[in-house]
This record gives C-alpha cells, sequence and structure tokens, in this order.
C-alpha cells in the first residue's frame, strides 16, 4: 500500500516537470517569434525655425591699383593727361552786331532814316548818311540824340514819295517836350554809293 503512493506521488510530480517544461517551451517559442521588446523614444518636437534673411550682396573690394615700380636706367612712365577745360573763346573774336544794310531804294532809304530817328538812334540814322557828312555838322549824333530824345511824340514819316530820279519829298510829324509841335516837310536829296542810296543833304520846305 505504501507503496503504490510513493509511486503515484513520483507520477504527479514527473507529471508537474513535464506541465512545467511545455510551458517554458511555449514561452520561448513565443519570445523567437516576436522578438525582443525595445523601448522607442519619443522624439521631442523641433522649434520651428523661421527662414533667415537672404544675405544682402557684398561688393567686393576693388585691389588697389599697383604702384609703379622705376628701375635704374628704366625710363619712367608718362603720365595720365589732366583733363583741362575747354578755353573760352576770346571775345575780341566776335563781330560785333552790324547794323542793317542801307537798302537800294531811295524811298525805302528815307524812311528808314526818319524811323531810326523816331527812336532817337543817331547812331543807326547816320547808317542812311554818305560817309563824309555822317557823324557830322548837323548829323552829330550826340546833338541828334539829344534832340529827338526830347519828344513828347516822336517824330513819324506821315508820307515818303519820289521827287526826280534823286530826291524824295517828305512830310512827318512830331511835339517837342516843350510844347511846340511840328507838321513839317523836307526834301531829301541821295547819291548812290557802293550800289547803296545814301541821303546827301536835308532841305526843309516849312522851317520845321
Amino acid at each position: 500500500m505504501g507503496n503504490r503512493v510513493r509511486r503515484l506521488g513520483l507520477a504527479a510530480a514527473v507529471g508537474s516537470c513535464l506541465l512545467a517544461g511545455v510551458a517554458t517551451a511555449q514561452t520561448a517559442s513565443q519570445a523567437a517569434t516576436q522578438g525582443p521588446l525595445r523601448l522607442v523614444p519619443q522624439p521631442s518636437p523641433s522649434p520651428a525655425v523661421e527662414p533667415s534673411s537672404p544675405p544682402s550682396s557684398l561688393v567686393p573690394p576693388q585691389p588697389a591699383p599697383a604702384t609703379a615700380v622705376v628701375r635704374p636706367g628704366q625710363p619712367a612712365a608718362n603720365p595720365a593727361p589732366i583733363p583741362q577745360a575747354a578755353p573760352s573763346a576770346d571775345p575780341a573774336q566776335f563781330t560785333p552786331p552790324t547794323h542793317r544794310p542801307q537798302p537800294t531804294d531811295r524811298v525805302a532809304a528815307v524812311r528808314a532814316f526818319y524811323d531810326a530817328l523816331g527812336q532817337a538812334d543817331a547812331a543807326r540814322a547816320n547808317t542812311y548818311v554818305i560817309p563824309e557828312k555822317r557823324g557830322s555838322g548837323a548829323y552829330d549824333i550826340a546833338s541828334m540824340n539829344r534832340f529827338y530824345g526830347n519828344m513828347s511824340v516822336p517824330i513819324r514819316l506821315l508820307a515818303a514819295e519820289a521827287a526826280g530820279r534823286d530826291a524824295v519829298r517828305v512830310r512827318y510829324h512830331y511835339v517837342h517836350v516843350s510844347g511846340r509841335a511840328c507838321d513839317g516837310a523836307a526834301e531829301v536829296a541821295l547819291a548812290e554809293r557802293d550800289g547803296l542810296a545814301l541821303i546827301e543833304r536835308i532841305k526843309a520846305l516849312n522851317g520845321c
């Protein structure tokens, strides 16, 4: 009876060992299939990086001009010419403006003469006079400017018409600053010089 009990206890112990071995084998098989467990750290969110502004374009430094080295016996290089200002024109080279040329028509010459007197321009009036009488006697420039410049009503030619081949008869009007008025008439004799009609003399017909 005791032996039977011992055999049953031994069988139970062997069965427990077998069950434990089977459980251990299953656990090992699962571990081999699934592989070891690994802890993977979660990535921490990185801060947003703002785009940087593009670097400003830098101008590369310009190389300094090399200093010329003159060796003994070597001719020195000619320096670059210094720009010179353009020379100003010589005033002596300018031709002063001349008066308008005298007309060849006798009536036109007389009209131009009295037009100059109406502007108290004795110098221009003299250009219509023959050269030998210009600026002298009744055609003195200072005297003419003084007289015809003192008019409350400047002299004005009213009529001019040919009176023969070398004469022109005129009528004119002016009022002096003194109040004396003149409705004058004159006969103007002309001569031809170098193809131009020029005044030779003026003869008043009514005293003014």
